[in-house]
């Protein structure tokens, strides 16, 4: 699959989330975990919601540290470990990958390669925003992104 990587300015995403560290074995079970832990919190708040957002942190070789949480409109409540954070904002690379999640390694190749020729560095944090599901994975959209050193 061809990916179109652009650069753009992101500004940051309000987020319920909670963060834990995993493993690339993990990851997917952990998500999950993580996202129904705050899924209930917002939903007894009657918070105004958007995607599913994961966001991934340099970590320890063989780890990853991850929030994994809700882009939230208006306030809400902290509660236990679900905690307001924002997605980085700055300059990014981004790509949108179509498909399976399992198949996102073409997107963050794609994403590395065009820093790679473009002379650009990887600020060590991105992040995945999970379009609404669909029985149909072709249709299923994960938007990604990475932050970018300064130029």
């Amino acid at each position: 699959m061809p990916y179109q990587v652009r650069a753009e300015q992101a500004g940051p995403r309000v987020l319920a989330a909670v963060r834990s560290v995993t493993t690339p074995q993990q990851l997917g079970t952990d998500i999950i975990r993580l996202l129904d832990q705050v899924w209930p919190v917002l939903r007894e708040q009657g918070a105004r919601t958007e995607h599913n957002v994961v966001i991934y942190h340099s970590g320890e070789a063989g780890e990853l540290t991850i929030d994994a949480g809700v882009e939230v409109f208006g306030g809400f409540e902290e509660r236990g470990a679900v905690r307001r954070i924002t997605t980085p904002a700055g300059e990014v690379a981004t790509v949108a990958h179509f498909g399976e999640y399992s198949a996102m390694g073409g997107a963050y190749a794609a994403l590395d390669q065009w820093c790679a020729a473009n002379g650009r560095r990887q600020a060590g944090v991105s992040w995945e925003v999970y379009g609404d599901w669909d029985d149909d994975p072709a249709k299923r959209r994960t938007d990604i992104y990475k932050l970018l050193s300064p130029a």
